[in-house]
């Protein structure tokens, strides 16, 4: 491989130089009446446009001289700098002209240089000028790409000052999509009152401000008579409207991605949406490592980014923690060292990877170690203050820019003392300062239970456990609520679950809260070697406080890893 790149680049620089010195050129290409001589055999191999010019016997090739009259100078010296020496460097300066005579000569490779960086470029503040600018000039794939952009963004879209220079066709067919993102009609509305006060004063934009104002999809206050004007079919929703809040029960592919007994896919995840009582599915996580792994762990950002952490397995039999992103497909973003049976918690856009078992000198250990990770930096894993003692099988939960670890086991204190005792602590972790408090210990020694935040208060829900401090006495599986108050530091008893019950076996949580009810997505009756999840959604609403099933039969996999709320639109979604 590196004899032919060694090649390669020596029949570049031996080119390059001919080119100086204007040895063996065969043609002159002119560019406002400045000479670029060079080699048709090289304009060829680059560009087909030049190839088809001079294998078909053109006349205008006969002088060996080519005029490209549309072509500036600066833009195809530029282009014949990334023929002859694999070299390109695009700026803001000079990326359309360079653009534009790529798209034209037909050199796709410097194009497509060209779209990946203004694709990366891309923002509120150019979508529209680009879309509207790749579109006169036929280059289908970019005017998609910035399409897609403009309307995924589109709230942020309307404030900039570029979308009030279209015109008021352009305009109009923008706003007569379906695609827009935009969670309230009025935001058009609003786009089109300042488009027309920009024009105040000039007649014709007046006239076609009424026919904008027909693509605000806002019931008329006008009253009209019924019998005179038939009540108009209702629009349809624009894609920002649509979105929903789901419950996501991630995971469910075993290492041969054998399919769910009960309906679904091996590659897809059950998604259930509460109020329409409806069902869909999503990708699965597993999809983008080759159903090889397990999710352990997952969080939804306030952005409504969608992560999970995978245990995945490489070729040497190595294990690793492997965070992976939902966009428009599962991303891989950042990796960690094993760990198994730790807590994955969110405050803002930092991860943080909580105690668990970790490999130290050939033995497991439970750890103490804290390492957070930024979604919006990037950059490495870095240690934060330890955990007051080591846990493992803890739950974790944020609320007001705290992190709360909950219960899990610690190890032995004494060489007499059980291999590990279940904890009832409780403790609170301040970003800002790096520090860790208690509060005040729970009820219940506990893990694998399931936790979650409803009306600004922690809900910790059954698992195994035992009254008070572990002190040796024997374990159960609990049906006990407990609900913890951050603002007195106090526990009260919840409504107790209609039966004892365990969360996942990954020790993440099977509940989610939305619209401010509790769910609770399916759960296992007790810890035997042939643990086979009960597949009921119930529903705890706090204002009455008494448990209902929601779903007798639900769709999702017979094992699935974590349970999440997200909001998402269900047309990017799977139907059953």
């Amino acid at each position: 491989v590196d004899l032919n790149a060694e090649h390669g680049l020596l029949l570049l620089r031996k080119l390059e130089r001919m080119r100086a010195s204007e040895e063996l050129t065969d043609v002159v290409l002119l560019a406002e009446g400045i000479p670029f001589p060079c080699h048709k055999v090289v304009l060829s191999a680059f560009s087909p446009y030049f190839q088809a010019m001079f294998t078909c016997g053109l006349k205008e090739t006969r002088g060996g001289e080519v005029s490209l009259r549309d072509t500036p100078a600066q833009s195809l010296e530029l282009l014949l700098d990334y023929m002859y020496r694999a070299e390109l460097p695009l700026s803001n300066d000079n990326i359309q002209g360079v653009a534009a005579a790529a798209f034209l000569l037909h050199v796709d490779g410097a194009f497509r240089l060209c779209q990946s960086h203004m694709e990366a470029r891309m923002d509120a503040s150019n979508c529209v000028g680009l879309y509207h600018w790749a579109r006169d000039l036929g280059a289908t794939g970019l005017a998609d790409c910035a399409l897609r952009y403009l309307c995924q963004h589109f709230a942020q879209v309307c404030v900039e000052e570029e979308v009030l220079d279209l015109d008021a066709q352009s305009l109009g067919n923008l706003l007569g999509s379906d695609d827009l993102n935009i969670s309230q009609e009025e935001v058009v509305l609003e786009l089109v009152l300042r488009w027309v006060e920009r024009r105040r004063g000039d007649s014709q934009s007046e006239a076609q401000a009424v026919q904008l104002l027909r693509r605000v999809r806002l019931e008329n206050p006008v009253r009209r008579d019924r019998r005179e004007w038939p009540t108009p079919p209702r629009p349809a929703l624009r894609y920002g409207m649509e979105t929903t809040d789901l419950l996501l029960c991630l995971g469910g592919v075993n290492k041969e991605g054998v399919p769910a007994r009960r309906g679904g896919l091996a590659d897809l995840s059950f998604c259930f949406a509460p109020h329409a009582r409806k069902t869909y599915y999503i990708p699965s996580p597993l999809r983008g490592c080759g159903g090889m792994g397990q999710i352990t762990a997952g969080a939804v950002t306030r952005d409504n980014n969608i992560v999970v952490a995978i245990e995945a397995v490489d070729q040497h039999r190595m294990k690793r923690v492997d965070i992976y992103r939902c966009e428009k497909s599962w991303v891989e973003v950042c990796s960690a060292a094993y760990r198994d049976m730790y807590a994955l918690g969110l405050v803002g856009d930092a991860l943080y990877l909580i105690g668990g078992q970790m490999k130290v000198r050939n033995h497991y250990i439970i750890t103490d170690s804290v390492e957070r990770w930024s979604l919006k930096r990037g950059g490495s894993w870095l240690s934060f203050a330890p955990l007051p003692l080591p846990l493992a099988c803890h739950c974790a939960v944020s609320l007001k820019e705290h992190l709360y670890v909950l219960g899990g086991w610690t190890p032995q204190d004494h060489p007499d003392d059980e291999p590990d005792k279940l904890s009832n602590r409780v403790f609170q972790f301040d970003p800002g300062r790096d520090r860790w408090t208690e509060c005040s210990r729970m009820k219940y020694s506990r893990y694998r239970c399931s936790t979650a935040v409803l009306n600004g208060e922690i809900y910790i829900l059954g698992g195994i456990g035992c009254d008070g401090e572990d002190r040796g006495q024997s374990r159960r599986c609990l049906s006990s609520v407990e609900i913890y108050n951050p603002d007195t530091d106090t526990w009260r008893a919840g409504p107790t679950l209609p039966m004892s019950l365990l969360s996942l076996r990954t020790n993440a949580s099977n509940v989610g809260v939305l619209e401010g009810k509790l769910y609770l997505c399916g759960y296992y009756k007790g810890a035997g070697r042939h643990e086979i999840i009960t597949k009921e959604i119930l529903l705890l609403d706090p204002a009455d406080n008494v448990w209902t099933v929601v779903e007798r039969r639900a769709a999702m996999h017979d094992s699935y890893d974590v349970c999440l709320v997200a909001n998402l639109n269900p047309r990017n979604l799977f139907a059953p």
